[in-house]
């Protein structure tokens, strides 16, 4: 849908200059696979490959002393049995992202995010 948007928005433009454009993705990162992985890590290939700087930013929740660092599943191999238990982390798609724990930290986390990305 957002990468729709993008396209949408870059095909009204009227003028021909290379734009380049920053997705940001405010989540507490967990359930990100709920369309199906395949569908997932094909939505941010595309969206990759059309240009599209996707920043996935992780909040979470001081309080709670479960991390996204800390979720484990299970891999199955094509015969469905366990090949063993991974991080959630290793298989997450989005190749830049950053943990917030710390709500107040998000403007500051966002500016150093954005200005980074201007020096790409």
């Amino acid at each position: 849908l957002t990468t729709a948007l993008f396209h949408r928005q870059r095909s009204n433009s009227s003028t021909q200059t290379a734009l380049s454009q920053l997705l940001v993705i405010i989540s507490d990162g967990r359930g990100v696979f709920h369309e199906g992985k395949e569908k997932v890590i094909q939505s941010v290939v595309n969206a990759r490959c059309a240009g599209y700087f996707c920043l996935y930013l992780i909040v979470e929740n001081p309080e709670n002393k479960d991390s996204v660092l800390d979720i484990r599943q299970p891999v199955f191999n094509s015969k469905g049995e366990l090949e063993g238990i991974h991080s959630y982390m290793d298989s997450f798609p989005f190749q830049h992202y950053i943990i917030l724990r710390d709500v107040e930290n998000l403007p500051s986390t966002l500016s150093d995010a954005l200005r980074q990305w201007f020096q790409l």
